[in-house]
């Protein structure tokens, strides 16, 4: 099962099995070499407009986390089937779930060859420091790997076949993608500890780990940074998509992602010109800016130069989050050096004397306070006051380093809540932190706790207009803004919160979608939903007065 060698990435013509194989240039977009440390990218060779889809991607193998209830081939969950049906359990392995015979089928090829195996790996990783979904995944690329090889072997007689059954197991296609990626084993610190996993790994297919263990190492090493995080699953689930792999970062990109299920939509989230690189956020979205460049250097092995880092350097930003209210204006203050200070320095240093020029470097290194939005600077007294309500952030932080279910929701943690989302700007990565802390209750004028099973179904309101606030203000996208509010218009419906739904569609279809001609979304299917919230809502309101009565 394990392949006897890798195939060396420079034999590979990637540009051209991009373009030939997976019609890249067909979608407006093609492989190219870039310049510096970069290597490849994918480019546009015509314009897009902001909110264009560009493609739909399946990923090559994906797996859901150990014991999760959700369907193995198509990542429903209980919640997303139809009423009276259930997920079924794999008869042999007891471990992984299909919520119909479709999907059973679907997944069988690779399932009938992994379901003894399956069950056994567990054992063989508790121990070590490595993800479990990532070991299937390794047995799963296997598998299909073997499984195009035999494929590719019985059509030999086709042209694109021709070159795939010699010695080496060449075959062409999204593997020869994978074999590609760089492993960075020179600067992991973790090797020893896959080294250790590889040969386990060898021993529980019965291959000789002497021989295959390197090949195991190598591919493991590859898959670790290269999976992405399927979302809107129950259980954590990771896919390899290849053809997302020449997306290169920036921490203020492009095109976004938007996942339905497995399938990656890329969409663009701002006017692209022909030529342009196109750009993907391999970060969390959410992080200060310390935290961003660590999570790049340490999961992808690279320091980031894009334009927003190079541009944060260079005024060196402190990662303010302050919001400003003069006037209502709402925008966020941002503490760093000013540059026109520096600039008007740089001409007075060209008309005095030494000793001027001395007292002008001094000045060059000011700090100042400046709002985003309404460009208002802050200094002096002004300055100091806002400072100060960065004692708000850490008030919270130590509220919050408190054990969860041990928080005490009184009414100096509610006012500490209240101030903070009045002061501090939506954009604070602490928000999040904030909303995954508070969730164990939900702040209504009972402080009334809820169950564990609700945590994914019930927000506070305002958590959840913060939320999709901080989504259309950082990704700048209108169409995940209204997608985001949909979601939230049923997790409100699921839980008879008929009212505050039918207002938040009612908003959407007149300010939002319309605005974006409904683009993505069915016109007649959200009328539809529209009219079952207002007959709920009456239902509901004459089911109160009876009780009432």
């Amino acid at each position: 099962m394990i392949p006897n060698n890798i195939n060396n990435r420079k034999k590979l013509k990637l540009p051209e099995l991009f373009k030939e194989k997976y019609g890249f240039n067909k979608k407006g977009i093609e492989l190219r070499y870039c310049d510096g440390e970069k290597g490849m990218g994918i480019f546009s060779n015509r314009k897009f407009n902001k909110g264009e889809k560009i493609m739909k991607i399946e990923p090559y193998v994906w797996s859901v986390a150990k014991h999760a209830i959700v369907c193995d081939e198509c990542l429903k969950n209980k919640l997303d089937l139809e009423e009276g049906k259930t997920l079924k359990r794999c008869s042999n392995c007891k471990l992984v779930y299909y919520c119909s015979t479709d999907c059973q089928t679907k997944a069988w090829k690779i399932h009938k060859q992994e379901c003894k195996i399956l069950s056994t790996i567990p054992s063989t990783t508790d121990k070590k420091n490595i993800n479990t979904k990532s070991t299937t995944m390794l047995l799963r690329l296997f598998i299909k790997r073997n499984l195009e090889l035999i494929n590719n072997n019985n059509n030999n007689n086709n042209n694109n076949n021709n070159n795939n059954n010699n010695n080496d197991n060449h075959i062409t296609g999204q593997y020869e993608i994978i074999d590609g990626l760089l492993n960075h084993k020179d600067i992991r610190s973790d090797n020893n500890e896959y080294k250790s996993f590889s040969s386990g790994f060898c021993s529980l297919l019965g291959e000789d780990p002497q021989l295959k263990a390197p090949i195991v190492l190598e591919y493991l090493l590859k898959l670790e940074p290269n999976c992405i995080t399927i979302p809107r699953c129950e259980a954590s689930s990771i896919g390899l998509y290849p053809l997302m792999l020449f997306f290169n970062h920036s921490c203020k990109p492009n095109i976004s992602i938007i996942n339905n299920r497995k399938e990656l939509l890329i969409i663009t989230n701002k006017i692209i010109e022909k030529d342009e690189e196109l750009f993907i956020n391999y970060s969390p979205a959410i992080c200060y800016r310390n935290e961003r460049l660590d999570n790049l250097k340490q999961c992808f092995f690279f320091n980031c130069k894009c334009t927003l880092c190079l541009g944060e350097e260079k005024i060196k930003s402190k990662d303010l989050y302050i919001t400003c209210n003069i006037n209502n204006c709402g925008g966020r203050i941002n503490q760093e050096i000013d540059i026109n200070i520096n600039n008007n320095n740089n001409n007075n240093n060209n008309n005095n004397n030494n000793s001027n020029n001395n007292n002008n470097n001094n000045n060059s290194n000011e700090e100042i306070l400046k709002c985003y939005k309404c460009l208002k600077v802050y200094k002096g007294q002004e300055k100091d006051e806002i400072l100060k309500k960065k004692l708000i952030i850490k008030n919270l932080q130590n509220k919050l380093s408190t054990n969860t279910d041990q928080i005490n929701i009184n009414q100096e943690f509610k006012s500490l809540l209240e101030l903070y989302c009045k002061e501090i700007h939506p954009t604070d990565p602490l928000f999040y932190e904030i909303v995954n802390k508070t969730q164990l209750f939900y702040l209504g004028n009972n402080n009334k706790f809820i169950s564990d099973n609700e945590l994914s179904t019930i927000y506070h309101p305002r958590y959840q207009i913060m939320i999709k606030y901080h989504l259309l203000q950082v990704q700048n996208l209108e169409y995940e803004y209204c997608r985001q509010m949909l979601d939230y218009v049923n997790t409100l419906a699921t839980t008879s919160y008929f009212k505050d739904a039918l207002n938040i569609l009612t908003d959407l279809m007149s300010n939002h979608l319309s605005q974006i001609d409904f683009y993505g979304f069915n016109r007649d299917e959200l009328l539809s939903l529209l009219y079952n919230l207002q007959h709920e809502y009456k239902n509901n309101i004459k089911t109160s007065r009876k009780i009432i009565n």
